[in-house]
């Protein structure tokens, strides 16, 4: 059994490795510069260029992203929160996403749990088809969609919850 634990977790890691040099390579091969700016004269995109290692080969960069990622450091945001460490603006809003996937999987539970002894009391019967049809629904259903779509009933139509969510905590 540890075996096949060990198996897996080595499997899981190369997974996530393959797929980080994928997107890697993606984001390197696309075209333009995280500097493109009119204003820059080349020798200023020169010193940025030093300064975050991108003149350094693929290898080496793709190496310290990762070396960097399972540090913590994420980088520096430019366009949300300028010159703000993306790991301090996760650290604000990581709670809040735990917490709202936590209720969404309580949610979900609890009305598979209701859909399932429904389907079972009512078998065969129109109930057990509309529990049935709900379920492979929600299954089938990308969870952006059907975000959306009780985003725009709820918060839009019916106005039972703000539309957008805003801590002051989130956004310091």
């Amino acid at each position: 059994m540890k075996k096949y634990i060990f198996k897996r977790v080595v499997i899981a890691v190369i997974t996530v490795l393959v797929i980080l040099l994928i997107l890697y390579l993606m984001l390197d091969l696309m075209p333009g510069s995280p500097f493109n700016d009119e204003k820059m004269t080349a020798e200023q995109q020169a010193a940025l260029y030093a300064k975050y290692g991108l003149n350094d080969p693929f290898p080496v960069r793709y190496l310290r992203y990762v070396r960097d990622m399972l540090k913590g450091d994420f980088g520096i945001s430019y366009a949300i929160q300028k010159n703000c460490p993306i790991s301090t603006m996760l650290k604000a809003r990581v709670p809040i996403s735990l917490r709202i996937g936590l209720q969404a999987a309580v949610f979900g539970t609890f009305v598979g749990l209701i859909l399932g002894i429904v389907a079972a009391i009512k078998r065969n019967s129109p109930w057990d088809t509309v529990a049935t049809t709900i379920s492979v629904l929600g299954v089938s259903l990308p969870s952006f969609v059907f975000a959306l779509l009780l985003s725009y009933l709820f918060s839009y139509k019916l106005k039972v919850f703000p539309l957008l969510y805003s801590s002051k905590e989130a956004f310091k």
